[in-house]
């Protein structure tokens, strides 16, 4: 049986993905947040998710042009983010980085089913941000101040609509 992905398109799954795991892991993203007085929980996403997640999932779907890309490619950034440590620092209950998974894939699966150009990353960023929110708030009790979660969704919309037009760009 012939593999789907040819060793090429796997590697550039693979290096796109773990660069976007990189920089979540190691962009000082809360203090770039706290600088600026954007609240949490989940700013970082928020603010920087179309650059540090839509971004890398829309540039692998664009190169590789294959149904499943995005999908397999948020699924590796999950993978790769869990590696380097859980997600939002949450260890208990031990499988909180479920929702990592599950997070993430909604935004592959938003960038890969939804056609409409720029709409796609924004949905996708904002599912993300939406279902990490709500992992976080029942595992923890940390929840986004209501008056702010709108301002939050259309910041985190417009960043996975930027993150969008920016792979557009290299394509």
């Amino acid at each position: 049986m012939k593999p789907y992905f040819t060793v090429q398109e796997l590697a550039v799954i693979v290096v796109l993905s773990t660069t976007s795991a990189l920089i979540n892991g190691y962009l000082p993203i809360k203090s770039i947040t706290q600088t600026l007085n954007i609240p949490g929980p989940a700013a970082g996403m928020s603010l920087l998710g179309g650059i540090i997640f839509v971004f890398w999932i829309s540039l692998a779907y664009r190169i590789i042009q294959k149904k499943y890309t995005a999908i397999v490619t948020a699924l590796f950034i999950a993978a790769f983010c869990l590696i380097l440590r859980p997600w939002y620092g949450i260890t208990v209950p031990g499988w909180f980085g479920i929702y990592a998974i599950i997070a993430l894939s909604s935004m592959g699966i938003s960038i890969e089913l939804i056609k409409k150009k720029f709409i796609n990353g924004g949905i996708g960023n904002t599912l993300s941000l939406i279902i990490t929110w709500a992992a976080i708030g029942i595992h923890t009790n940390i929840w986004i101040e209501p008056i702010l979660a709108p301002a939050m969704i259309i910041i985190g919309f417009i960043s996975g609509c930027a993150g969008i037009a920016l792979a557009d760009r290299f394509r």
